[in-house]
């Protein structure tokens, strides 16, 4: 039997394969906590191993990380995929399953900002449909404080700013 620390690196590059989207660092973790696999810490050693290892790729937003399966991750997932229990296979599967929907609508709003040449924040808010935007929109903030509450409000007020805009554009 493998020792623990490779099945776990092993089950997050199988749930990532078999993920429709990127997954949060958070997903990963509920995956493992929910399970009880495993305690957090290693969790997050697990992630960071495979990052370093560019078996998985990491993409920050806000304070949200983001994880998807690189090439390498890939066939390395093919050489080692004997070593995952049917019975991990089938909670991969039921997790993934009961939270597709959330994890949809968590990777379908997205919200960050970034200096703006000039002075103040540019603040990008998006909402996707799939893999199209349904609507692309950059603000200008004045300060950092600001940037942070408008992409704060933007996961619970984006359905209230994307009608206003329709609601205005079709008068």
């Amino acid at each position: 039997m493998a020792e623990p620390n490779m099945i776990y690196k092993i089950t997050a590059l199988e749930i990532l394969s078999k993920a429709a989207e990127p997954l949060s660092n958070a997903q990963i973790t509920d995956f493992f906590l929910d399970g009880q696999y495993t305690d957090y810490f290693n969790v997050q050693q697990v992630l960071n191993d495979l990052e370093t290892a560019s078996l998985i790729q990491s993409e920050t937003l806000h304070n949200n990380t983001r994880y998807r399966l690189t090439e390498e991750g890939s066939q390395t997932l093919t050489l080692f995929y004997d070593k995952i229990t049917d019975a991990i296979s089938q909670d991969i599967d039921t997790y993934l399953k009961c939270h597709a929907i959330e994890f949809s609508r968590d990777n379908a709003l997205t919200a960050n900002y970034d200096k703006a040449v000039g002075g103040g924040y540019l603040v990008h808010c998006r909402v996707k449909e799939g893999q199209r935007d349904i609507l692309n929109l950059t603000l200008h903030a004045a300060s950092q404080e600001q940037a942070e509450t408008m992409c704060n409000n933007w996961k619970v007020r984006y359905e209230d700013v994307y009608m206003g805009i329709i609601d205005t554009l079709v008068q």
